[in-house]
């Protein structure tokens, strides 16, 4: 991440203790350069660990490094966000059943959705680092699932593993899923009224809530990282649900659902904004989403919101 300094000569040392800081101090007839966090008035402690130390009147300039703004969607090189984004989804969708081998993750969660029950590259591109060559490791992945009863399934964020997803189509392989991550920063401000609408929201998975959507097979899975459940009553029923977890600085909204008779009234509007200021609560200053490539009423709407297309992925399914 770049930096930039942002606080002139002549500031308080106090206000600056337990902060990045550069600070240029005189010696003899030049000067030095230190960056670290400032300790107290006399010392800070570089990005080895190191302790150094001055005195103040050895100071000619103190400014704060300030880093630039963390925007949803920029920054590091594509193919590190990707990763981010797709690390995100794999830690707070966890399965309860995880094979490392290599640069692959094999997931398994007794065949409930797609994410939890394939395999995610985690290596370089092309093929994401498999332990053996790709075409071993592959028969390898239709032994693996077969076993458990499962259907063989990759998911390949792109463009990294374009090269890989091209070889599975040309196995045979199907793509049973083509969606995109969605992302935005989250507004300051926050609009969360709806009239003749209440919304409640619980850090625990309810029998009302998992019933909305029949969601009892992939309780096990959402429970198995914090979240938080948002429900929307209207008429003292629940007609819309959304569960958003939040990881550092990224929140990530999954099972986002309004009843059918209830859409078209801005209630899935309400839903995305009370769950973003659901995330800004607990720290998050982006947010995420994953959407079908074929909902193009989603994608129309969230695009309205202000979220942004940051990359596909298939789901590769064995035929």
């Amino acid at each position: 991440m770049s930096e930039r300094t942002g606080v002139a000569s002549g500031t308080s040392l106090a206000g600056l203790i337990g902060k990045r800081v550069t600070i240029r101090l005189k010696d003899g007839d030049g000067y030095r350069d230190i960056v670290g966090i400032l300790q107290d008035s006399t010392s800070l402690i570089d990005r080895h660990g190191k302790k150094l130390y001055f005195g103040e009147e050895e100071i000619a300039l103190l400014r704060e490094v300030v880093a630039p703004p963390d925007r949803a969607g920029s920054g590091a090189p594509l193919s590190i966000r990707i990763m981010e984004l797709e690390l995100l989804s794999n830690k707070t969708w966890p399965a309860p059943v995880t094979l490392q081998r290599g640069g692959w993750l094999y997931r398994s969660a007794h065949g409930v959705s797609f994410r939890a029950n394939s395999i995610l590259p985690l290596g370089k591109a092309p093929f994401g680092e498999p332990a053996m060559d790709v075409d071993s490791e592959i028969d390898f992945c239709v032994d693996y699932y077969k076993k458990l009863g499962l259907k063989p399934t990759f998911a390949l964020p792109l463009p990294i593993f374009q090269e890989l997803d091209s070889k599975l189509e040309s196995l045979g392989w199907g793509a049973q899923i083509k969606a995109h991550f969605l992302v935005k920063d989250i507004s300051a401000q926050t609009s969360t009224e709806h009239i003749g609408a209440t919304l409640t929201q619980t850090t625990q998975l309810t029998p009302e809530w998992i019933t909305v959507q029949s969601d009892e097979s992939i309780a096990e899975i959402m429970s198995a990282y914090p979240a938080t459940y948002l429900s929307l009553i209207v008429d003292n029923k629940i007609i819309g649900t959304a569960r958003v977890a939040v990881h550092e600085s990224w929140a990530i909204v999954t099972r986002l659902f309004i009843h059918a008779e209830y859409r078209g009234k801005g209630f899935s509007k309400l839903m995305m904004e009370n769950a973003s200021f659901s995330a800004a609560q607990q720290g998050a200053t982006k947010i995420c989403l994953q959407v079908d490539g074929s909902n193009l009423v989603a994608l129309a709407l969230y695009a309205r919101l202000g979220y942004k297309i940051h990359h596909s992925y298939n789901y590769r399914v064995m035929s």
